[in-house]
């Protein structure tokens, strides 16, 4: 019965995949549409509620951080001081830090705040930008995303199937868990690559963006970032 109704969601999910997959390609469409008040519409839509989920997810899954330290510093001071060690506790750690990582990617993105491994992004310019970060969804994030996904989705329905605890006896039972947060991860990045691959469209076609999710706080700020000014040769960095 388990593994039937796994095989109905799973369906169900590949299913929802597939439907999405095509409208990752609104970026293209709208270079060529973009005086269509539909696809304005839409794009705008999509940017909108993918920034605010990307926002609030990140939101939720920061007060992991402060738990976190905490279960470190409580965990390293009972081994220390009483000698006393509990598998369940040391494996929340992991479980935190992988949860922080991996659900917070996506806010991570919107802010601008992901590492760049190029030395030249900075110094181009507007246009410039927005046509590397087009580029780069469609050759880079996007192909490597569906990737993790297409790979990870035997492991994950085996861990689902057999419900698979921890290697330790007394570890926790829920590595299955922690292993659905990489398909999740994949989708929460493309999600919002799209999102920023839609804002570099709209740059490259000279039209203002929508603007990011005006409750988003100063931790989401780099140091050298610019206010944002919707004029049609401008695209702030924290949009790139």
């Amino acid at each position: 019965m388990w593994q039937e109704i796994l095989g109905h969601v799973s369906g169900a999910l590949k299913a929802i995949g597939w439907v999405f997959l095509p409208i990752t390609t609104l970026p293209v469409i709208y270079l060529f549409l973009n005086k269509n008040n539909l696809v304005k519409d839409i794009a705008h839509t999509f940017i909108q509620i993918i920034d605010n989920m990307s926002y609030r997810l990140g939101e939720a899954i920061k007060w992991l951080l402060p738990v976190l330290v905490l279960t470190v510093a409580f965990t390293v001071f009972a081994l220390s001081i009483f000698g006393q060690s509990w598998t369940k506790l040391f494996e929340s750690a992991e479980y935190m830090h992988a949860s922080v990582i991996m659900l917070g990617a996506g806010a991570t993105l919107l802010a601008g705040q992901h590492v760049r491994v190029d030395i030249f992004h900075t110094n181009m310019g507007a246009q410039t930008r927005a046509l590397v970060d087009f580029v780069g969804f469609y050759l880079l994030l996007l192909p490597v995303c569906l990737i993790i996904l297409w790979n990870s989705q035997s492991f994950v329905g085996f861990a689902w199937n057999t419900l698979e605890a921890s290697a330790e006896s007394d570890g926790i039972a829920g590595a299955y868990l922690l292993k659905t947060l990489i398909p999740i991860f994949a989708v929460s990045m493309i999600m919002q690559g799209f999102a920023i691959a839609l804002r570099a469209a709209m740059c490259l076609c000279g039209q203002t963006r929508p603007a990011r999710p005006a409750h988003i706080p100063k931790f989401f700020d780099t140091p050298r970032a610019q206010p944002q000014i919707d004029i049609p040769h401008h695209i702030d960095r924290q949009e790139s």
